[in-house]
């Protein structure tokens, strides 16, 4: 009977270290699923300017990896989830973050993918409040699929796109490394 209880005691103590983990408020779980597929948790971190919390940066992976080359190059399926956690952050303060990443991630040559960037940059046009959730499925091979909660805003086939747009996050030279860094669970 003790070895029951303590069974049982164990057990539920150890449960909620399956249950995903919490990030400045923000719960971020051990798996989503989008397009047919399951991704499981590589990594998460927050992604700051100067002093500022901006968002929870979620990497989620059909295989864990250490090295973002497999997400950046393929063949590994991956998502990236940002969830807002300031006020500070509005659609206007998010179009030119985003712009200004493509612009690093393209060495300032962004003419290429200037349509799909457009494109892009359009899902976030709406309102932008804490608590609001991105997510960018990429599928090496085909392009990006862009999610605002659990609607789709926006399908960009193409696969260069794709690469660049995790190269934001993913790249040599990142938005934020301890983020990236996070992401990549080292």
């Amino acid at each position: 009977m003790k070895k029951t209880v303590f069974c049982l005691i164990f057990t539920a103590l150890l449960f909620p270290a399956f249950a995903g983990t919490t990030i400045a408020g923000v719960s971020v779980g051990d798996s989503v699923s989008y397009e047919g597929q399951t991704f499981n948790l590589n990594g998460a971190g927050i992604r700051t300017k100067v002093i500022l919390k901006l968002y929870v940066g979620s990497l989620y992976t059909t295989s864990s990896v250490t090295d973002p080359q497999p997400v950046l190059a393929g063949p590994v399926p991956s998502v990236i989830r940002l969830d807002i956690i300031s006020k500070l952050i509005t659609s206007e303060l998010m179009k030119e973050t985003i712009e200004e990443g493509f612009d690093k991630a393209m060495s300032g040559n962004t003419v290429p993918l200037r349509k799909e960037i457009d494109d892009f940059i359009a899902i976030f046009s709406d309102e932008i409040t804490k608590g609001d959730q991105f997510t960018f499925v990429s599928l090496p091979g085909t392009g990006v699929i862009a999610y605002k909660g659990e609607r789709k805003l926006a399908v960009i086939s193409n696969d260069r796109f794709r690469r660049t747009l995790f190269t934001i996050w993913l790249g040599e030279d990142p938005a934020d490394a301890k983020l990236k860094k996070a992401m990549l669970n080292n």
